[in-house]
């Protein structure tokens, strides 16, 4: 599914008339929301499959509470669409970061190997127990399941 420029435009109009008149642009890629750059330093997501606005709901959620750990910038939202005639679901306005998706541009220079380190440490705490659960991600059962990314068992003569 693609949504138009025209379509973001007037949810801008209607909810977040401040940013309306912010240039916009089409951001490539993205699975589950399509995003626009809006202005210097904002994104619009909207999602576009069935499981992505559960998901973006937990991002509006988890995303500021996060961003407050973690020594690499992410798109944190600062405003959130709501659901209207024009769009049958809550959007976002994040911050826009900066760079390449390692997909696309490998990292290569070591302060900024050192620097998703960091952010990785920062991640790899205790989660509250109120955090968010994944209805589409379910936890490897305790007996005989391997952990995605774990290493394979030695080979069977």
């Amino acid at each position: 599914m693609k949504f138009e420029q025209d379509l973001v435009r007037a949810l801008l109009r209607g909810r977040h008339p401040d940013f309306a008149d912010l240039e916009l642009s089409d951001v490539d890629g993205g699975w589950d929301n399509q995003q626009w750059r809006l202005g210097e330093e904002l994104a619009v997501r909207l999602p576009r499959t069935e499981r992505a606005p559960t998901l973006l709901r937990t991002e509006q959620t988890w995303l500021p509470a996060l961003g407050e750990r973690l020594p690499l910038p992410i798109p944190t939202p600062v405003r959130i669409g709501q659901l209207s005639n024009l769009f049958g679901h809550t959007w976002s306005i994040a911050r826009w970061v900066d760079g390449e998706p390692a997909d696309r541009a490998p990292i290569t220079r070591t302060e900024s190997a050192e620097a998703l380190a960091g952010s990785l440490r920062a991640l790899h705490q205790q989660a509250p127990a109120e955090r968010a659960r994944s209805p589409s991600r379910k936890p490897p059962s305790r007996a005989g399941s391997k952990v995605p990314g774990s290493p394979l068992p030695p080979p069977r003569d």
